[in-house]
């Protein structure tokens, strides 16, 4: 019993390290472009961006899309087809509150690296903004 405990214990720290590694690199590449340059930092929050409207645009594909019909075989006792219908259904395009509700969440969720990625270009920006300021009033006291 306590095997089994100690091996579920060294699995979910195994999972969770893999996990993290690359969330831990992700937001080291964007300390570092934005460290590199103020337009470099963008790359990553638009990039996040781009791919939850992905996963949002899909997801509403998947609601909206209709189920194509269905077919109805009839076979006789030797299981030969005697007749093959195949109906079309007709699909109103619309969305029920919950799916609305649904792609609402999936999108603020999938912005989450969105948000921490434009967080850290913000922090950089102004951070570069107010060193720049402080040359400039070091040479107007200069001048």
């Amino acid at each position: 019993m306590n095997l089994m405990f100690s091996t579920i214990g060294i699995t979910l720290i195994f999972a969770i390290f893999i996990m993290l590694v690359p969330i831990a690199l992700l937001v080291v590449v964007q300390v570092w472009l934005s460290k590199k340059g103020k337009w470099l930092g963008l790359i990553l929050p638009v990039l996040s961006f781009l791919m939850s409207l992905l996963l949002v645009f899909g997801m509403t594909a998947f609601q909206l899309g209709g189920t194509g019909g269905s077919t109805l075989v009839v076979t006789d006792e030797h299981g030969q087809v005697i007749q093959e219908e195949h109906r079309e259904e007709e699909h109103h395009i619309s969305l029920t509150p919950g799916a609305v509700g649904a792609i609402a969440g999936v999108f603020f969720v999938s912005n989450i690296p969105t948000i921490v990625f434009g967080g850290i270009w913000l922090h950089y920006k102004n951070r570069r903004d107010f060193q720049d300021d402080l040359k400039k009033m070091k040479i107007e006291d200069l001048e």
